[in-house]
């Protein structure tokens, strides 16, 4: 690039894109069928990691062409010629996504304090080396060192010339944390539910509805068609085919047809197996009824849920544009840097609360692991960077504050280490972070927004009546682990039964009371900072540097400062 940094490709959000779009790839596809679902990186000069651009190459290209640049042909033989290398590779992708992705529940109001830190100076114009000084000294000023160092500023500065002079706003402009800024998001499918079911059958097509259902008829051999599954809610089909004439590569495969009968529009030569059938119709009906659906988070570990919340809901801070590529063991989406589950519950009091059931980050978790020789995992590559090393517990904290107070709850309560070495017996995550790193976080928390770090009761179900998932429903199970009934097709009603039935016992847990707590507006990325901060709603640029800022032509704005 003109500016000294160097593009790349990144395959690493190619199936997550994929299964969000629901886009369906052709048997044999070409380098541009993949050209929506891979992204363009870029390193800087000095960077070691490359970052994300925010477009992929399609909007790449769309971007060189709008502006009639000269690049575009360049590009477009350079991206030819590095997939083509990796065609075979992509051949083993899916070629129908399953109904699975992830979704953004809200946007948390996410400020950084070193453009705050920036503004809040005297300086309004001067030398490199006289920004880089100040700067440098921040970190003693409230101005978190990992902060500093993800922005990039420093590094950036020292590309230009030491003499060069530079305002206020220009630094402003050097300061890129875009790929720290965490997603509050949530593993889901849409809302209508079109996996209720195959059931299988044989049933044969008489001949004369051929023609009115779109089939093939004639050829030599015979034509037959036979439905082997239909689905249980929408009455849609997957059919068997048999049809062989001139024009046919081959005479057996699957096809789809709808609710009516009528074949779905798909490849000409059908499907190989009624899986790849079924994947495809799946996806299709999803489409076909969007209208009497959405977005729904999913609930993969409620089964591990304490007993007696309503809401359930997991919750995954991802960073999706944090180069590193990491794969979590609890989640299909990458790059979770911390996963909690949660529930709304009732005090003894009657107060509504938000409880955390858990919070836990796998990657930290094996970062930890890594730096260990004598517990080192045996993997083929160690886990990469994580930011928030040190504060993805506060930060973690300070998200969930904020989404109780979303939720209209009185506290925000967690569980204790008593209670996690009771439901994991041992195996849970380590004691010392709600012994010790939660509480310390909330007692930060409830001085800087002046709200009372306390304790209050719950009601708990002991294991006397205990809820389980099964192969055919909720089952309510006894002390001795025995059903008393039938399963239920919800655990809703499966938790009615076991109230109704149980024994409770009452156990203290830590909370955070935010009832009368003026509205939060922003959320410092790292550490507390002030009570202002968090009530007075503050924009701050977290884009990516400008490219023409660090092209390092000389001039007028790079002139000598007067002696």
């Amino acid at each position: 690039m003109p500016d000294g940094s160097s593009l790349a490709l990144s395959f690493s959000r190619f199936d997550e894109r994929q299964r969000r779009l629901r886009l369906r790839l052709p048997k044999s596809a070409t380098c541009w069928d993949y050209a929506p679902l891979i992204d363009v990186v870029r390193r800087e000069p000095g960077f070691k990691p490359h970052r994300f651009t925010g477009r992929t190459v399609s909007e790449w290209i769309d971007d060189l062409q709008g502006r009639h640049s000269s690049d575009a042909q360049r590009f477009k033989r350079w991206y030819e010629g590095a997939v083509q290398l990796r065609l075979e590779t992509l051949a083993r992708r899916p070629r129908v996504p399953d109904n699975h992705y992830c979704i953004e529940l809200a946007t948390p109001p996410l400020i950084a304090s070193l453009p705050i830190s920036i503004r809040a100076l005297g300086l309004r114009r001067a030398s490199v080396e006289q920004w880089s000084a100040t700067l440098g000294a921040m970190t003693g000023k409230g101005v978190k060192l990992e902060e500093l160092d993800e922005a990039g500023i420093l590094v950036r500065l020292q590309r230009l010339p030491s003499d060069a002079l530079l305002t206020q706003e220009e630094v402003l402009r050097l300061i890129d944390l875009s790929h720290v800024v965490p997603k509050f998001a949530s593993e889901s499918r849409f809302g209508f539910v079109t996996k209720a079911g195959w059931y299988e059958g044989c049933q044969r097509i008489p001949a004369k509805e051929f023609r009115r259902r779109g089939l093939w008829a004639g050829g030599y051999g015979g034509s037959w068609y036979v439905i082997r599954f239909r689905h249980q809610s929408l009455g849609w089909s997957i059919i068997r085919s048999r049809h062989r004439d001139l024009f046919t590569k081959r005479y057996d495969w699957w096809w789809v047809l709808d609710e009516k009968g009528q074949l779905i529009e798909q490849t000409s030569d059908g499907f190989d197996s009624p899986e790849d059938a079924m994947a495809f119709a799946e996806l299709q009906m999803s489409q076909r009824f969007a209208a009497w659906g959405k977005d729904q988070a999913l609930a993969k570990w409620e089964r591990f849920a304490l007993p007696g919340s309503e809401g359930y809901q997991e919750v995954l801070v991802q960073l999706d544009d944090w180069p590193g590529d990491y794969q979590p063991r609890h989640y299909r989406t990458r790059n979770v840097l911390v996963h909690i589950r949660s529930g709304i519950r009732r005090t003894e009091e009657g107060r509504r609360v938000l409880f955390l059931d858990e919070v836990q980050s796998d990657w930290h978790a094996d970062l930890h692991a890594e730096a260990k020789p004598e517990s080192r995992k045996q993997r083929e590559t160690p886990p990469p960077e994580a930011p928030f090393r040190k504060e993805w517990p506060l930060l973690a904290m300070k998200l969930m504050v904020w989404w109780a107070q979303r939720l209209g709850v009185d506290g925000l309560a967690w569980s204790t280490a008593e209670l996690q070495a009771a439901r994991w017996r041992g195996y849970g995550p380590p004691e010392a972070l709600y012994r010790t790193v939660l509480p310390d976080a909330a007692r930060s928390l409830a001085k800087t927004l002046g709200i009372v770090f306390d304790q209050t009761r719950l009601s708990v179900r002991t294991n006397s009546r205990r809820v389980d998932l099964g192969t055919n429903g909720w089952t309510v199970r006894n002390r001795e682990g025995v059903a008393i009934t039938k399963p239920f097709r919800t655990r809703d009603q499966a938790e009615y039964l076991a109230d109704q039935t149980g024994d409770f016992v009452a156990v203290d847990v830590p909370v955070l009371w935010i009832k009368g707590m003026a509205n939060i507006r922003a959320i410092p990325m790292y550490g507390v900072a002030a009570p202002d901060r968090w009530f007075q709603a503050q924009a701050e640029p977290t884009k990516p540097v400008k490219a023409s800022l660090m092209a390092g032509q000389k001039g007028d704005r790079y002139a000598k400062p007067s002696q």
